[in-house]
C-alpha cells in the first residue's frame, strides 16, 4: 500500500515539473520580440538611391541658356519648371589633358522619379547640337546642353540626379542636376505654330528625306511645341505624309503646298483630292496655298485665278506674301495670308498696332538665321501682334546640310519662344477666370499684374536678354499660382 503511494506521489511531482517546463517554454515564446509592422516596411523599402558627388576631376560652369558662359560660376545645374515642360540647362567642361569620353542623363529621384530618358544630353558646337558619345574634352571649354522633359502627372517637388561622364565603361565624373517641379500647370499656347517647309518623303533634291528620317522630322517639330507641319507633295502623296504628321500628333491647321509654286491651274479633282486626304487622315484642319511669294503680275494674277478654284471647290486657301501690293490682291479671294514679319501691317501690329483683318493670318520668316530672333519671332513678338501664328521658313541649304534633325540651337530657340506664350497663356486663363468672379477685393491684384504685363510688353525686344525672359516666366508663375488661389 505504502508503495503504490510514494509511486502515485512520484506521478503526481512528474507532471507538475512537465506542466512547469511546458508553461515556461509557453512564456519564453511569448517574450520573444514580435515583428512589427513598422520593422517589415523597413525590411521592404528598397535602399535609398544614392546620388554622386562632383564633379571630381572636371571645371564645371553652369551657364544661362543662349548666353555666353561666364568664365567662373556654379557647379550645379538648376532647373525650375512645371509638368508637362521641356526646359533648358547649359555648362562648359574643361579637364587637363585629352579625354574620351561619353555624356549622359541619370535618373531624377524626389517625390517620385523621372525616367533617365527624360534628360538628354547634347553636344554645342556652334549652333548644332550633337551627340554626345564618344566626345572629347580637354584644356578648351567643351560646352554641353541639357534637355529636362518632366512627364504630364509628375508630382511637384525637388528631384535630384546628375549627368553622368563615363569613361571606359565605367563612371567617371559627374555634373549634379537639381530639378524643381512647380505646383503648376503649363497648359498649351493659344497661338498655332506650323513650320513652313519643303522637306517631304515626295521632296526633289535637297528636300527629299527618306521615310525614316521624315517620321523624325515630324516628331522633332511636334516636340518643339508647333501644331503642324507644311506639306510638300502632289495631291495622290499626301495623304501618306497626312498620316505621319497625325501619329506625331501634328493636327493643327496644316499648310498643303502642292499649288503653292509655279502657275500650273489645278483641277477640281486635285483639290478635292486633298480634302478627302484630310478626312481620312484625321487632319481636323487643312490650308490649300495658291502661292508662295508670288514676284511678278503674271504670278500673282495666277494664284489669284487658283483661290478662286480653290473656293469654289470648298477648300479653305491661303497664300504666302513679302510684299504690301501682292497682299491687297490676294486678301479679297483668300481665308489666310502668310506674311513677311517685316511687311508694314506686321511691324505695325507689333509696336502697338490694333488694325487686324478678319482673315486667319500668320507671319514668316527664315528660322535658318539668327537665335535671338527665333525666340523673340515665336514668342513676344507673335504675343504682341496679336496674329493667329507663325510659320517660320525651315528650308535646307545644300547637300551637306541635314537639316531633318532639327538639333540647333535656331530650333531650341523657338521651342522656348513657344513657352515663352504657354506661360503668357497660363497666366491669361487665371486672369479671365478671376475677372469671371467680379468681385472688388481682386480688382487691384488683377490691374497689378496687367500692368506689369503690359510694361514687359513694350520693351525693346533687341535689349531682351535669356535672363530678362526667364524673369518674366517667375513672374507670370507667380500671377497665375496667386490669381488662381483667389478662386
Amino acid at each position: 500500500m505504502f508503495r503504490i503511494a510514494r509511486f502515485c506521489a512520484m506521478i503526481a511531482v512528474l507532471a507538475v515539473f512537465v506542466g512547469s517546463f511546458a508553461s515556461a517554454a509557453a512564456k519564453k515564446a511569448v517574450k520573444a520580440k514580435p515583428v512589427t509592422k513598422a520593422a517589415t516596411t523597413a525590411a521592404a523599402k528598397p535602399p535609398a538611391v544614392v546620388i554622386p558627388t562632383g564633379p571630381k576631376y572636371m571645371k564645371v560652369v553652369v551657364g544661362q541658356p543662349f548666353e555666353a558662359i561666364p568664365a567662373t560660376g556654379p557647379s550645379k545645374l538648376t532647373v525650375t519648371m512645371c509638368a508637362e515642360q521641356t526646359a533648358p540647362s547649359t555648362f562648359s567642361v574643361v579637364f587637363g589633358k585629352p579625354l574620351d569620353v561619353i555624356v549622359s542623363g541619370a535618373e531624377l529621384v524626389g517625390p517620385g522619379k523621372i525616367a533617365k530618358e527624360n534628360v538628354k544630353v547634347k553636344l554645342v558646337k556652334g549652333n548644332d547640337l550633337l551627340p554626345a558619345n564618344n566626345i572629347e574634352i580637354g584644356p578648351a571649354a567643351a560646352l554641353f546642353w541639357v534637355d529636362v522633359t518632366v512627364p504630364k502627372g509628375t508630382k511637384p517637388g525637388l528631384y535630384k540626379g546628375y549627368i553622368n561622364f563615363s569613361y571606359q565603361d565605367k563612371q567617371w565624373d559627374v555634373v549634379p542636376l537639381d530639378v524643381n517641379v512647380i505646383p503648376m500647370r503649363l497648359i498649351g499656347s493659344s497661338k498655332q505654330y506650323a513650320l513652313y517647309t519643303s522637306l517631304s518623303p515626295f521632296g526633289e533634291g535637297t528636300s527629299a528625306l527618306d521615310t525614316d528620317s521624315y517620321a523624325n522630322f515630324v516628331q522633332a517639330i511636334a516636340d518643339m511645341g508647333f501644331r503642324a507641319v507644311a506639306i510638300s507633295a502632289m495631291p495622290e502623296n499626301i495623304g501618306d505624309v497626312l498620316r505621319v504628321c497625325c501619329s506625331a500628333g501634328l493636327v493643327g491647321g496644316t499648310p498643303v503646298l502642292a499649288f503653292a509654286s509655279g502657275c500650273d491651274m489645278p483641277t477640281v479633282e486635285q483639290i478635292r483630292a486633298v480634302e478627302t486626304a484630310k478626312r481620312t487622315a484625321g487632319i481636323p484642319t487643312i490650308f490649300q496655298f495658291c502661292a508662295n511669294n508670288p514676284c511678278s503680275e503674271e504670278e500673282t494674277a495666277a494664284a489669284v485665278e487658283k483661290a478662286r478654284l480653290m473656293r469654289q471647290s470648298g477648300c479653305q486657301v491661303a497664300a504666302t506674301v513679302s510684299d504690301s501690293e501682292t497682299a491687297e490682291k490676294l486678301l479679297p479671294v483668300c481665308h489666310a495670308l502668310n506674311y513677311n514679319i517685316d511687311m508694314p501691317y506686321v511691324q505695325a501690329l507689333i509696336n502697338g498696332g490694333s488694325e487686324r483683318t478678319n482673315k486667319w493670318e500668320w507671319y514668316w520668316w527664315d528660322a535658318r538665321r539668327e537665335v535671338h530672333e527665333n525666340r523673340m519671332n515665336s514668342g513676344i513678338a507673335l504675343w504682341r501682334s496679336g496674329l493667329y501664328g507663325c510659320m517660320p521658313f525651315w528650308m535646307p541649304k545644300d547637300e551637306t546640310d541635314f537639316p531633318e534633325r532639327l538639333d540647333s540651337l535656331l530650333t531650341m530657340a523657338m521651342r522656348e519662344g513657344v513657352t515663352d506664350t504657354r506661360f503668357i497663356t497660363t497666366y491669361m486663363k487665371a486672369l479671365r477666370e478671376l475677372k469671371d468672379k467680379k468681385r472688388e477685393a481682386d480688382k487691384d491684384y488683377i490691374a497689378a499684374t496687367e500692368a506689369y504685363l503690359a510694361a514687359f510688353m513694350i520693351k525693346p525686344m533687341d535689349k531682351l536678354t535669356p535672363t530678362d525672359l526667364m524673369g518674366f516666366r517667375a513672374k507670370m508663375i507667380e500671377f497665375t499660382n496667386k490669381l488662381e488661389a483667389r478662386l
